[in-house]
């Protein structure tokens, strides 16, 4: 799938945000991490160039790929009781807000790329779930974004944030949700689309959810 109609375009790739927010919180508080949802984030920041949006996680698989992230993403806008709504917002947001600075900042955006390009030949070497790749899109995350003063705030379980391991999954994680935000804006995302469209974009996000089951 092509995926040409633009809501779709933005429901996907917010979807990749929302994935990889609710894998940083899964992180943060148990320690554990779904290993499939997290290598589509993984993967993600290495399509450099994708002929469409679903090539960016997975090609055909896409949808089946971002089942969790669209799942979530659901339950932020019905804003159901059960999921960890505060924090995926507070997560997606900062996402968001990072990506605006990036777009001001070509040199650092430059400087990623470059970066990623050296960690791909590790992923060549090792796979995509090693310690020494978390830890190498770890730093470039800690590196490049560290230059601005916001901060994304990670809020779960100390134990489990403290372990080196898990603060460089969380690390690369919110990389991967940022590279999705830029993917979101190349699309046409807006923030004011989340008040003025959400009929219209909870009404997709239904219809892609339904067609990530099969």
């Amino acid at each position: 799938m092509a995926f040409k109609d633009p809501v779709q375009q933005r429901i996907i790739a917010l979807a990749g945000m929302t994935q990889a927010a609710y894998l940083v919180h899964q992180v943060a508080t148990t320690g554990q991490l779904d290993e499939k949802a997290s290598q589509t984030c993984w993967q993600s920041l290495f399509v450099m160039d994708p002929g469409h949006i679903g090539d960016v996680y997975g090609g055909t698989d896409c949808l089946h790929n971002l089942h969790l992230g669209l799942e979530q993403l659901l339950a932020v806008v019905t804003q159901d009781k059960q999921a960890p709504v505060a924090d995926i917002t507070r997560y997606l947001i900062g996402m968001i807000h990072l990506q605006g600075k990036l777009a001001k900042a070509p040199g650092i955006l430059d400087d990623i790329s470059t970066q990623l390009e050296r960690t791909e030949r590790q992923v060549e070497l090792y796979g995509l779930e090693h310690a020494n790749v978390t830890a190498s899109l770890a730093e470039v995350y800690s590196a490049n974004l560290s230059q601005f003063r916001f901060r994304i705030q990670v809020t779960g379980n100390p134990t489990h944030l403290q372990q080196a391991a898990n603060a460089n999954r969380v690390r690369s994680l919110l990389l991967a949700g940022i590279r999705s935000a830029i993917l979101w804006r190349q699309v046409g995302g807006r923030r004011w689309q989340f008040v003025l469209g959400k009929q219209k974009f909870e009404q997709g996000l239904r219809t892609l959810l339904n067609l990530s089951h099969h």
